[in-house]
């Protein structure tokens, strides 16, 4: 009798010690992206730094980033087309337009503000006029300065390079402001990347 008890109980506790595992592994995963903003002309989402990129982390968010601060930085950003030729500068464009910076500045700043150390904050942004026409990139912070990666600028407005190779050098290239640079140490090379920034946080 005591036997056939012993069997029930056993019997009865591996379904509960099943669910207890499955809950516990699921628990200890790291989840890939947190979607913080969707809509059709904004996406936010929290994410670890794609593959093929540096190994940064962790990242230091020490400093609370101002939304009206964000705003000023995104509205000046300018890049300029590649012409081809050494030493021939292309026109200066701004990277977002007011509506784009309106809309990603706070969103940005929240993100940053809610980023963990292995996390990055990865955006899209477009007109209401041109929903189809993102701007896309990263963005991070490390130490006392804002890393922005921008990966993609809508067609209609240049030719855009392949953001799957970081590497890869791009038609266009973000051009720094007083105190701002280009990224310049990847895997060994001694170039700057042109569609990285880095800019100082006030």
């Amino acid at each position: 009798m005591i036997s056939k008890n012993r069997s029930i109980a056993k019997n009865s506790a591996l379904p509960a010690l099943f669910l207890l595992c499955l809950v516990s592994t699921s628990s200890c995963k790291t989840q890939p992206h947190l979607d913080l903003h969707q809509s059709e002309t904004l996406t936010m989402t929290l994410r670890e730094l794609p593959s093929g990129y540096p190994a940064l982390a962790p990242f230091h968010y020490a400093h609370v980033i101002d939304p009206r601060d964000t705003f000023v930085l995104l509205e000046s950003l300018t890049y300029e087309r590649g012409s081809g030729v050494p030493l021939v500068h292309g026109q200066r464009h701004q990277v977002f337009t007011r509506n784009q910076a309106e809309s990603l500045a706070p969103e940005l700043s929240k993100a940053l503000n809610l980023a963990l150390p292995h996390e990055v904050a990865a955006f899209s942004v477009s007109d209401a006029e041109y929903p189809r026409h993102y701007t896309k990139g990263l963005a991070f912070v490390h130490g006392d300065e804002l890393h922005l990666i921008i990966e993609e600028l809508p067609r209609a407005r240049h030719v855009d390079m392949e953001h799957h190779d970081p590497q890869q050098v791009p038609r266009w290239v973000l051009l720094p402001r007083d105190g701002q640079r280009h990224y310049t140490s990847f895997q060994g090379s001694t170039g700057a990347i042109p569609n990285w920034i880095i800019i100082p946080i006030p």
